[in-house]
């Protein structure tokens, strides 16, 4: 009789690699290691994953999932962006994984989910079409990527607290003049 594939072996494979992932970054990211966390062999998970990227990309999918369903329970488009701090904040290791993975998972020409949604939540407050928000959505997004980013990499409380109210005045500043970006 063949043997009964393991139906659960993927989701334990990334549940082990998301766990070394959080405590270890990068580094701690090896198949190997994933493998034993996983309570499977190397070869097995070479044949869900073909290497360590393909596995940093499917962690990525599932945190950027996980960040997309934070930002659409925003009920104002000021909450998009503190929501997007917030998480970045309580999820340093999973926004560098974002980070790495940016060119799979946002850049130009490929779906960016978030991105039609916020400007959709634009179009519906401010009125017109949701292309006519696509400056300001990219000025918001370059500000607050960015100060996640810095928020993320450490620092003592007090400077972190200084550069996340500053991020949100700016882009609280930059919707209260929406006019301006409006193309």
């Amino acid at each position: 009789m063949p043997p009964i594939p393991d139906q659960q072996l993927e989701e334990r494979i990334l549940i082990a690699a998301r766990r070394l992932w959080r405590e270890h970054g990068e580094k701690g990211l090896t198949l190997r290691g994933v493998a034993r966390a996983a309570g499977t062999t190397t070869p097995t998970v070479y044949k869900r994953f073909r290497n360590k990227d393909a596995i940093q990309l499917a962690l990525a999918i599932h945190v950027r999932s996980e960040l997309f369903e934070e930002m659409f329970k925003s009920s104002r488009v000021e909450e998009i962006y503190r929501r997007y701090l917030a998480h970045a904040e309580a999820h340093p290791h999973e926004h560098e994984l974002l980070r790495l993975s940016w060119s799979q998972l946002f850049a130009p020409g490929r779906p960016r989910l978030g991105r039609v949604w916020t400007l959709g939540q634009m179009a519906a407050r401010f009125g017109g079409q949701p292309e006519d928000y696509e400056q300001l959505f990219d000025a918001l997004f370059l500000l607050c990527h960015g100060t996640a980013t810095l928020l993320t990499v450490g620092g003592d409380t007090a400077t972190n607290k200084e550069m996340r109210e500053t991020c949100i005045k700016i882009c609280d500043r930059m919707i209260e003049n929406v006019a301006i970006f409006r193309s």
